[in-house]
């Protein structure tokens, strides 16, 4: 997909990356920057680096791969949410990824809150920057 001109709506949202797989992590980052190139990213290859980064990152959205070592997608996002809570931050919207099949705990996650998507792999950049784009006017 090429983009003209970069999307204004979230041009300053701040997006954590998670996925195990460094190549896909950077084709994520480099989708995102071409649509908001003023947005801040970090990148983690674990789950346990992506708790770590949350900690210190205060980022508007998360994208989170399912299957990822130490942690997957699924318990990342129960402890973000439970760090969340217990430091008053504001929960991120939340975007979790696989090629494979999703796990029912998935469900129960979705089935609780509007402020998260779901894409599966093979992901295309238009439906990458329309999530994240329709998920910014949430932001602030």
């Amino acid at each position: 997909m090429v983009l003209r001109e970069p999307l204004q709506e979230g041009a300053n949202m701040k997006i954590l990356i998670a996925d195990d797989r460094t190549e896909v992590g950077l084709l994520f980052k480099t989708i995102i920057l071409r649509a908001f190139p003023d947005c801040k990213i970090d990148l983690a290859e674990d789950g346990e680096e992506a708790i770590k980064a949350f900690r210190t990152g205060n980022h508007d959205a998360l994208l989170l791969d399912i299957r990822m070592p130490k942690k997957n997608g699924c318990e990342v996002y129960w402890e973000i949410k439970e760090i969340a809570l217990k430091e008053k931050l504001k929960m991120p919207f939340v975007i979790f990824c696989s090629g494979y099949s999703l796990p029912e705990e998935l469900d129960k996650i979705t089935a609780d809150t509007s402020n998260c998507a779901i894409l599966k792999k093979p992901v295309t950049s238009k439906e990458l920057i329309s999530i994240l784009t329709n998920a910014s006017s949430t932001f602030k």
